[in-house]
């Protein structure tokens, strides 16, 4: 009898755990779609060169140096990507992106970061960035995969709405070459730097000249009060 009710008091301790992990699990599933999807992002983007202006003109000026392969983006983005586009909506930030491929050479076969890169900036000149932004991201390839092809790019920009030019846009590599330059402007500038860093990383996110600490999740918050 003894054992017996040793191993029931097991099984209501085992099940009692279960219950606390799926609750916290749905609490931080939670916390990450309200995240990320609490704005419907309905800023205007526009290509300027290799980057993507989103929003109009505002008192708060964001930098956002990304690549569509980076692990630590794609975080950023799940967290603070629904923050941003409502600032961006309640014209509180314009924020400029600079998609670059500094991890290009990290998948196989490589070229994945330039493609993405370019079909961002070809998603912004048809109209779907936002969408196609958080879209990326959020079904990113992982590092040493093979990325996602060039058919892949224009069926995620299909399913947002981009119209039949975006295709044509993303075969060609229309902004591969500009892309390029962004990337090589970035590692060499020592201005977009963190402190006491040997070199530039990503994401790395600018605001109104200064270096932002995003690793303080009240950064946009503390910008826009």
């Amino acid at each position: 009898m003894a054992q017996k009710s040793k191993v029931n008091v097991t099984y209501i301790v085992v099940g009692v755990l279960v219950v606390v992990v799926l609750v916290g699990w749905a609490v931080v599933s939670l916390r990450s779609n309200s995240s990320s999807d609490s704005s419907s992002a309905s800023y205007t983007a526009t290509v300027q060169g290799a980057t993507v202006v989103a929003g109009k003109p505002a008192a708060n000026k964001v930098d956002v140096y990304e690549d569509f392969l980076c692990p630590f983006c794609k975080a950023f983005e799940a967290r603070d990507g629904g923050k941003m586009s409502q600032a961006i909506n309640d014209s509180k930030i314009q924020v400029v992106y600079h998609p670059v491929d500094i991890l290009n050479r990290n998948t196989t076969p490589t070229g994945y970061s330039l493609r993405a890169a370019n079909a961002s900036l070809c998603a912004a000149e048809a109209g779907v960035f936002p969408q196609y932004h958080q879209k990326l991201f959020a079904e990113a390839p992982g590092e040493g995969s093979a990325g996602l092809s060039n058919q892949d790019l224009i069926a995620k920009g299909q399913q947002v709405g981009a119209p039949g030019s975006f295709a044509q846009c993303v075969t060609q590599g229309k902004f591969n070459k500009a892309v390029s330059g962004e990337t090589l402007r970035a590692t060499k500038d020592p201005s977009i730097r963190a402190e006491g860093s040997d070199g530039f990383g990503t994401p790395t996110v600018i605001a109104n000249g200064k270096f932002a600490d995003i690793s303080d999740d009240s950064w946009l918050t503390n910008l826009t009060k």
